[in-house]
């Protein structure tokens, strides 16, 4: 039999760390209100989301001028990250990298600005997000009913990985490789150099790595 622990340091290290208090969404809404730093609403709390550097940046911003292009004479719509997205099933709000709608897009409130209905979700990658956006919050966004695509963009790699939904409800993987790769996206029948969606960053063999203003 172990002995009583009586030392109080020891004690402590051996105490179970405590949770911070979950909060209801109507109070994170409150604290986002005010706040100048896109916050996400998970599990009952609070998670301040990491920003992206140069090729993240520079990736997404992109990705969105290259959607909108594609999509300009069809009935849809391009977000950037300033619009939140809500998954009704779990809870989860965040602000994706980019999301798109075809048809008439839904939101939680005359606000207009928490999305309910994307049909595309799109995600650059980062070192301190990558494992969540392949994980976690990939099982978040699929309980959406209106997502069909779910893009991950590599900030490392000339790589685009693109999740389709399939009819028996699976999803299937495509990965798109190298400059000279196009980026295809099914069910909204885009289709994207992805030399266009890495233009100017240090990935890009045609762009200098230092240029002369």
């Amino acid at each position: 039999m172990s002995a009583a622990v009586r030392n109080p340091d020891i004690a402590y290290a051996y105490s179970t760390p405590k949770l911070p208090p979950r909060i209801t969404e109507e109070e994170y809404e409150a604290v986002l209100e005010k706040s100048v730093e896109k916050l996400e609403f998970r599990n009952g709390q609070i998670i301040m989301m990491a920003g992206g550097g140069d090729t993240h940046s520079l990736v997404k911003g992109n990705a969105i001028h290259q959607l909108k292009a594609a999509l300009s004479k069809r009935p849809c719509r391009v977000y950037d990250s300033d619009m939140k997205v809500k998954i009704e099933a779990s809870s989860l709000n965040t602000f994706p990298d980019a999301a798109i709608v075809c048809g008439k897009p839904q939101f939680k409130n005359d606000k207009r600005n928490t999305l309910l209905n994307p049909g595309v979700l799109i995600e650059v990658l980062s070192d301190s997000t990558e494992a969540y956006d392949r994980g976690e919050k990939f099982w978040h966004y699929r309980h959406l009913p209106s997502l069909r695509t779910y893009v991950l963009l590599s900030s490392e790699q000339i790589r685009a990985e693109v999740f389709d939904l399939c009819e028996d409800g699976t999803w299937a993987l495509t990965t798109f490789d190298g400059f000279d790769a196009i980026l295809k996206l099914r069910h909204h029948e885009i289709e994207i150099p992805l030399a266009a969606l890495y233009e100017k960053t240090i990935l890009d063999p045609a762009s200098p790595l230092e240029e002369e203003v």
